[in-house]
């Protein structure tokens, strides 16, 4: 029975994540062709600029439009993210968790709620019932996360470190709830907006704007977490060593989590001071995930266990090699006196440097967020003898991406500010190839998910 609702919620959240980053794929620059074949026209406040055939840092007019998509966009998928991450939790927990029936129902119908009021409302009608349904399904999924909370039942040092980190999740979708409240307050909303759009230029200025602060908190907070949700669902799966150093690694990320989510959301309070607090607090937290995927026991690495054990492993590597190594490095030498290098990051012939390290810093946490998700999914419904491959393959193309963020980041020479090219060769000679073997396992995820279906059927 909790297999079969954990297949079919799976399903779900695949084909709901599959439909919201294919729409977003449609919108790109290079489908343009397409959607006039589609007839649908271009949105306002676009960062493209047909000018020059690259995109500006913010859009030329109308930048609060560009904004308000990403926010509803991004909630959309996050949203969906998290609902295949209880899916795969409840999985994995399967016999600690009560009303699993309920937590996935009301994630499922926050999901659809979020995704249906946030896209129509950002891309196609703006009328605030649109907007209403967005709203009511961040509630939802809200609802579902505390009833998931309250059902889940720790039993060992694993569990506890998988129940502290919902419960920051919780305590970060309250700090976001403050942030998104404040638009009923048309100076809060324009003086916020205001800053997202300055903080594109220059970041100090963020920390003037009290609510810029929070929502800074909020988000590093969120994403931090929900990557370690999820790998400690995909942990759980595995079989550790008992020992010392599997208690020192699970107590690591039992105290890890909660430093991260409250260092960050201190930003809210004490402002860029709290920043000198989140790099090592973030650094403890993914030592702690680093040293415990290496308490697994070994398995051949042509099979489902040794594919995700080493996943998991090589996962954990390349987010500490393509995203906190460089960002700690990054963010420390924003302080005086240097320790690694002075980048005048602050002056305007860095501006597309540091936008570029942003963008690629959180684009992928979610792609490993994802990518997690796909390694769990063919680990539980395999198509046949393609999972160890499809999920090997698809960590290739993790690592991959995040060697081609790295390189088009770090290879960006500083000079006068002009549009950024969408022909950058590090793009489409490294993301790009990864990405396509990231899809090749979501595609194979879908027909081991399909062939379980069509199996139980019969």
């Amino acid at each position: 029975m909790r297999t079969d609702l954990v297949l079919v919620h799976g399903l779900l959240a695949l084909v709901l994540a599959s439909i919201l980053l294919g729409w977003g794929v449609l919108l790109s620059p290079p489908m343009k062709g397409v959607r006039d074949l589609l007839g649908i026209g271009d949105l306002e406040g676009l960062r493209f600029n047909p000018e020059v055939g690259a995109a500006e840092i913010v859009p030329l007019d109308n930048a609060e439009e560009f904004l308000a998509r990403i926010a509803h966009y991004y909630h959309a998928l996050f949203m969906i993210l998290l609902y295949g991450t209880l899916a795969a939790l409840i999985h994995a927990y399967r016999d600690r968790v009560r009303n699993p029936e309920a937590i996935l129902a009301l994630m499922l119908v926050g999901s659809l709620m979020t995704l249906v009021g946030g896209v129509v409302y950002a891309y196609i009608d703006h009328r605030f019932m649109w907007h209403g349904l967005f709203i009511g399904g961040l509630a939802v999924c809200f609802s579902a996360g505390v009833l998931a909370l309250a059902s889940f039942r720790p039993g060992d040092l694993l569990g506890w470190a998988t129940w502290i980190t919902g419960l920051m999740l919780i305590l970060g979708g309250l700090v976001g709830g403050y942030v998104g409240s404040s638009f009923m307050d048309p100076e809060l909303r324009e003086g916020f907006v205001e800053t997202l759009i300055e903080t594109r230029f220059d970041p100090e200025v963020g920390d003037r704007n009290e609510i810029w602060r929070a929502w800074t908190g909020h988000q590093h907070a969120m994403v931090a977490l929900s990557l370690t949700l999820v790998f400690l669902s995909a942990i759980r799966l595995l079989e550790l060593r008992r020992g010392v150093f599997t208690k020192l690694a699970s107590l690591g990320v039992l105290l890890g989590a909660p430093v991260m989510a409250l260092a960050s959301l201190s930003v809210w309070v004490f402002g860029k001071v709290a920043h000198l607090v989140i790099t090592p607090a973030a650094l403890t937290l993914i030592a702690g995930t680093l040293m415990l995927s290496f308490t697994t026991r070994g398995g051949p690495l042509l099979s489902r266990y040794g594919a995700l054990a080493w996943g998991l492993r090589l996962g954990n590597i390349g987010v500490w090699g393509f995203v906190a190594a460089p960002g700690a490095i990054f963010a420390i030498s924003l302080r005086k006196p240097t320790v690694f290098f002075d980048p005048p990051v602050r002056s305007a012939e860095w501006e597309w440097v540091e936008l570029a390290f942003n963008i690629g810093h959180w684009h992928l946490l979610l792609l490993a967020w994802g990518v997690a998700l796909i390694l769990v999914g063919l680990y539980i419904y395999p198509p046949r003898r393609l999972a160890p491959h499809l999920m090997w393959g698809s960590t290739a193309g993790f690592l991959g991406s995040g060697l081609g963020v790295a390189l088009y980041i770090f290879t960006a020479a500083p000079g006068e500010y002009s549009p950024n090219p969408y022909s950058n060769e590090w793009l489409k000679l490294v993301v790009e190839p990864s990405l396509i073997l990231v899809t090749l396992s979501v595609v194979g995820l879908f027909i081991g998910l399909l062939t379980h279906i069509l199996g139980r059927s019969r």
